[in-house]
């Protein structure tokens, strides 16, 4: 399976900025109650660079951005990648087989929102399925993180919520990874035990008027890790013998609860992200 597939947009869940919302898709007011109408999952929008990772036909690690493929040697605000990638390339297409695109964050240059606590610099936001056409939910999803030992983004909130509560209890928050800086914005998500039903976005209204400011114009300000040094060494610690053996599990086993298509109906649409 090797057809490219570019992660789609994520549409406005509402639309805060003062000017009309241009090439992007803000969703109609029964749509939004359809998406609040029960528990959804709220989760902090990053501010860096959408990649994917898959495996090509022979077996080897693909990187893509927006609508094409990356190629060593990284540069601009990739250059981190191929060190980030080294000791966890074999792990993730193990686990990605021939089926499955991990899509994340990368978010160690700036963009408009500087960062100087996170994880990592990439967090796990989306795994889409190529087999269903669908992607999974943040339950599957995060149990492959788990495996691979890479972080998700973070989780604000679960349960019921109104739009107006989005607004007063996220919308002027500190991001997870900054101290100094709100979040972006938040990613709400409706899913079902296995799968992804529906997802908008909902972004701060200044934030949305300093986006025609493209950071690509100035010189690269790098993020900054929390505890670079414990974080770096300990993901480097795992033994020869650890990634055998989830090597090993994912091919003979076919990861089992996590790489098995579950029989669950398809909700109203797979939802889209920017």
């Amino acid at each position: 399976m090797t057809d490219f597939f570019r992660f789609p947009h994520t549409p406005h869940l509402a639309w805060l900025g003062e000017n009309p919302l241009r090439n992007d898709k803000l969703l109609s007011p029964s749509e939004a109650k359809s998406l609040l109408h029960s528990k959804v999952l709220v989760e902090e929008k990053l501010d860096g660079a959408n990649i994917g990772f898959s495996t090509d036909p022979s077996g080897h690690i693909s990187v893509q951005n927006r609508g094409q493929y990356l190629s060593e040697p990284f540069s601009g605000q990739f250059q981190k990648l191929s060190a980030w990638l080294a000791p966890k390339a074999e792990n993730i297409a193990a686990m990605a087989a021939d089926h499955l695109i991990l899509f994340g964050e990368w978010c160690a240059a700036r963009h408009s929102v500087g960062y100087d606590a996170l994880q990592d610099w990439f967090l796990l936001f989306d795994v889409y399925d190529r087999k269903a056409g669908k992607f999974w939910s943040s339950r599957r999803r995060n149990n492959l993180a788990d495996l691979l030992d890479i972080y998700v983004v973070p989780e604000l909130y679960k349960g019921k919520i109104t739009l107006a509560e989005l607004f007063d209890n996220f919308l002027k928050k500190s991001s997870a990874y900054s101290s100094t800086e709100l979040l972006e914005g938040v990613v709400i998500r409706r899913e079902s035990e296995d799968w992804l039903l529906s997802r908008a976005k909902l972004v701060r209204s200044d934030f949305s008027q300093n986006i025609n400011q493209h950071w690509s114009r100035r010189k690269i300000e790098w993020n900054q890790l929390a505890g670079q040094e414990v974080i770096t060494h300990s993901r480097l610690e795992k033994s020869r013998d650890q990634v055998e053996v989830l090597r090993q599990n994912a091919v003979e086993q076919g990861i089992k609860d996590l790489m098995k298509t579950p029989d669950a109906p398809t909700g109203p649409g797979s939802g889209t992200r920017a």
